[in-house]
């Protein structure tokens, strides 16, 4: 899941440095000097900004004959357990599906009717 850091106390984005330390990754905001761990704050969902976020495998797919879709590995996907109920249940032993927007990584509006922006995917056993 790409993550945006945005500096806690003043909210920049792009003015920032981050160091290796024995602590873990620290970031410095040059905009107003504040510092932070990188992991300090846990994940939130984009959508409800909920922390309650779980891990599930996600396929890595990619055409490699023409119109063939073939799995290339496996990845990890952060699902939000209210936002992703109905996934994160279906997805419990399973991966989760390729085309597949999780309410965690990005906002959805859900209000405009068009089902494939919203990230609805037809779960199927």
């Amino acid at each position: 899941m790409a993550r945006t850091i945005a500096c806690q106390r003043c909210g920049e984005e792009d003015d920032l440095r981050g160091s290796d330390t024995a602590d873990g990754i620290r970031i410095e905001c040059g905009a107003c000097g504040h510092g932070w761990l990188r992991d300090e704050e846990p994940d939130r969902c984009t959508t409800c900004g909920g922390t309650d976020l779980v891990k599930r495998p996600h396929a890595l797919t990619q055409y490699s004959r023409g119109t063939q879709l073939s799995i290339v590995g496996i990845g990890e996907i952060m699902l939000c357990a209210t936002c992703d109920a109905e996934m994160v249940e279906w997805s419990d032993g399973r991966a989760v599906p390729v085309n597949y927007r999780p309410a965690a990584a990005e906002k959805r509006d859900n209000d405009d009717g068009d089902e494939g922006a919203s990230g609805h995917v037809m779960i199927t056993p």
